[in-house]
């Protein structure tokens, strides 16, 4: 397993890409984007009951996409209100954070927020796993 090891400061202005599902013909205008990295922790207990060991599984990453629903038309705006379907597939390409570019699944959680004279808000939350193969299994569908 890859570890990532960075140092120093960083800075991103903005975050271009493409979903796939969303942007296409939907006119949804991301405004913000967020990871949360998490994974299975199992603490292993020695025989005085101290922790022993420590072992992690199904390294994953968490995104939640922030969009205005907006169109060039009513119609449009309210076209892009739509939650996606459960487990959809969504791919993300051409962002400046490279490391997003691939292929999510969309996990529990999504919301839809309306107010008066206010352009409504739609939040979706996407699931990849950090190993290849066990995300391009989850993406796939089962024959």
């Amino acid at each position: 397993m890859a570890t990532m090891v960075r140092r120093g400061k960083g800075a991103v202005e903005g975050c271009a890409g493409l979903f796939d599902v969303i942007l296409t013909g939907s006119y949804g205008g991301l405004q913000s984007a967020s990871t949360t990295h998490n994974f299975e922790l199992e603490v292993v207990k020695d025989n005085a009951g101290q922790d022993g060991a420590w072992r992690s599984r199904n390294e994953m990453v968490e995104l939640e996409a922030d969009f205005k629903m907006l169109g060039t038309t009513a119609a449009l705006a309210k076209a892009s209100a739509a939650l996606l379907a459960p487990l959809a597939v969504v791919t993300i390409s051409a962002c400046d954070i490279t490391e997003w570019n691939t292929t999510y699944c969309v996990i529990p959680g999504a919301s839809q927020k309306l107010k008066n004279d206010a352009i409504g808000d739609l939040s979706v939350k996407l699931r990849r796993y950090v190993d290849a193969t066990q995300n391009t299994l989850f993406a796939a569908t089962p024959s």
